[in-house]
């Protein structure tokens, strides 16, 4: 069907209607109808039935006002997360199959912040070398003679050009020369002691800290804090520096 035939049967159908509404008021008015009355055929085979039924009027009644009116409750104000809050605490999962919301409306959002990918700056890994090993097994012969005055021992970790830099200022020089200076402190009595000691190795340079207490020339003991700057050459001690601070 057309849209120009689908107009021409509206116009028809509303001049149709018109018409009977026309013709129902002119019944209703008469307060008779016929039977041929009671209904209009259109002119595309539509019925339009009639209504020829009398109308009537019912009064409402009116409803005396109620001596106690029942008060709302009261609203509540809080806060947003106040709200958010409770709303959590009283919400129940719904199944996983409810697309993740819970019973009051709010929708299940995963936290995915914690797995978040973070790339780790790729590093040079460093060992320690050939030499630095070596190094450190020099001074644990060393530090382990030198508490046992093992002169022989001692010797063999000292280098024949060896310098002995002493906390007063002397130097020793030469490595038989330290050997006997060594040897003879060792037979003294109440020489130094040395405790707390720290070694710290850096190339071929190494720092001893430590404590050491010793006996003064007024023949009362002291404390101090000492350090001393090694350096090694062809894989021996060649340098020791010494430096002692007394403390009172």
């Amino acid at each position: 069907m057309s849209t120009t035939q689908k107009n021409t049967q509206n116009i028809e159908a509303d001049q149709t209607k018109k018409l009977g509404a026309r013709k129902a008021r002119t019944v209703a008015k008469s307060g008779t109808a016929s039977s041929h009355e009671e209904h209009i055929e259109t002119n595309v085979g539509q019925r339009i039935l009639l209504n020829l039924a009398k109308q009537t009027v019912t009064e409402i009644s009116v409803v005396d006002k109620p001596s106690e009116v029942t008060s709302l409750p009261k609203t509540r104000y809080s806060s947003t997360k106040q709200t958010q809050a409770e709303d959590a605490d009283n919400s129940v999962l719904l199944p996983a199959e409810q697309s993740g919301r819970l019973t009051n409306g709010f929708k299940i959002v995963q936290n995915r912040a914690y797995q978040q990918k973070q790339k780790i700056k790729r590093g040079r890994l460093t060992t320690q070398s050939t030499d630095e090993i070596e190094y450190k097994k020099l001074f644990t012969r060393f530090e382990e003679a030198f508490s046992t005055h093992d002169i022989g021992e001692i010797g063999r970790c000292l280098s024949p050009a060896f310098q002995w830099r002493q906390p007063n200022g002397d130097v020793i020089y030469g490595k038989k020369e330290a050997l006997s200076e060594m040897e003879r402190r060792f037979a003294t009595p109440n020489g130094p002691t040395f405790s707390e000691v720290v070694w710290r190795f850096k190339g071929t340079t190494v720092i001893q800290t430590y404590t050491v207490e010793y006996m003064g020339p007024d023949r009362k003991w002291r404390r101090g804090r000492g350090m001393d700057l090694y350096e090694i050459a062809d894989g021996l001690i060649i340098v020791k520096d010494a430096f002692w601070k007394i403390v009172a």
